[in-house]
């Protein structure tokens, strides 16, 4: 005999069973839409959060140029400071409005040596290149020499390979993602990415690349996507710490990265650092200079600019040795700056960097990059 008993209860089990996981697969679908349009909505602010910060610095700096060079940021102990005076080689510059917070540093491009003038002198003489790799970046051996061969290649408009570690055309060619080799000037500093042996350690140094600094684990990401409630406490507590990081380098020795070393905007070839407008990198270029000292002299400096290269330097350490690397510059001269912001937008964040050309009543953007 047929027995048909539960078959439509069966049937109804599977239906809802069936319409059980549409509905979770709709709901997953659009709770996973809602976080892709949160972060890129997140990502937007950010970026433009950033911008806001690139135009800020550019509008501080141009106040700045008006200011007299014996301002001080302490003129009237017994009376509160005055607000914070932005200012190259103190970064980074935190500051916020409404729920955007915005971090910059400035660096002065005219602290630095040109590349294209550089590259054209160790064509001839490929030792001093060696020796700035060796002393300031901690390269050694087979990669310093490899490095420097390269960017002397790289630069040069023949087609010989310089030493025997050099690249020329036929080596960019064979990449995996090939590209053509400049001979030629550098438009940017960037560009030195692209040459053998350069990689992100030796271009940044042990700073490190400024666009990860910001960057999340694993583990927070999988919080931010399943919305477990220490989500964003993980974000912040990984921002802190890089903010900690970034602090500890400040205070010791650090290899330096060609960016920190070269610019496209100078034709200079030997340092010539302004002592009001160098980073603590930038002051460890000099001769005879530790990163203690440097410390010390931008601490100096935030009180009171220095009103001469005589003007209390000499009771620093080897001032005798750095004393005739250094000058100061005059006021409201034009120079060139670099700007980096990094807009943070809950746990977004973006990066921009930008050199540019300023005077005393006008700006010019010479270069403009844009990162996640």
């Amino acid at each position: 005999m047929n027995n048909d008993k539960g078959i439509a209860l069966l049937l109804v089990l599977w239906v809802i069973t069936l319409l059980t996981v549409i509905c979770a697969e709709f709901s997953w679908t659009m709770r996973t839409e809602t976080v892709i349009t949160r972060n890129f909505r997140d990502g937007e602010q950010a970026a433009y959060c950033a911008e806001a910060g690139i135009n800020k610095a550019i509008v501080e700096l141009m106040r700045n140029m008006n200011r007299p060079p014996s301002r001080s940021t302490l003129e009237e102990p017994d009376k509160e400071a005055p607000p914070l005076v932005w200012e190259p080689g103190i970064g980074p510059i935190n500051f916020s409005f409404g729920d955007y917070t915005c971090a910059v540093s400035i660096e002065d491009e005219n602290n630095k040596i040109g590349i294209n003038a550089f590259l054209r002198e160790a064509k001839k003489n490929p030792a001093k290149l060696k020796a700035l790799l060796e002393e300031k970046i901690g390269l050694e051996g087979e990669e310093r020499d490899t490095v420097a061969d390269s960017m002397i290649d790289w630069w040069d408009a023949d087609h010989e390979i310089t030493g025997v570690n050099g690249a020329e055309q036929d080596y960019y060619r064979s990449l995996a993602e090939p590209h053509a080799c400049r001979d030629g000037d550098l438009p940017v500093i960037e560009d030195l990415l692209l040459v053998k042996g350069i990689d992100e350690r030796i271009f940044y140094g042990d700073a490190g690349n400024p666009e990860h600094a910001a960057s999340i684990g694993a583990d927070e990401l999988q919080a931010l996507l399943t919305g477990e409630d220490g989500g964003q406490d993980a974000v912040a507590q990984q921002q802190e710490k890089a903010a900690a990081r970034d602090e500890q380098d400040e205070q010791k020795k650090r290899n330096l990265g060609l960016v920190n070393i070269f610019t496209t905007f100078s034709t200079s070839t030997t340092f010539k650092i302004d002592i009001n407008t160098a980073s603590t990198a930038q002051l460890q270029l000099l001769e005879g200079m530790d990163a203690e000292t440097a410390q010390m002299i931008v601490r100096a400096r935030k009180e009171k600019r220095f009103a001469s290269p005589a003007d209390r330097l000499p009771e620093f350490k080897n001032h005798e040795v750095w004393k005739k690397d250094i000058t100061i510059g005059s006021e409201g001269e034009a120079r060139y700056y670099r700007i980096k912001s990094r807009g943070l937008v809950e746990a977004a964040s973006r990066n921009i960097t930008g050199v540019v050309l300023l005077t005393r009543n006008n700006f010019f953007i010479m270069h403009w990059q844009e990162g996640s």
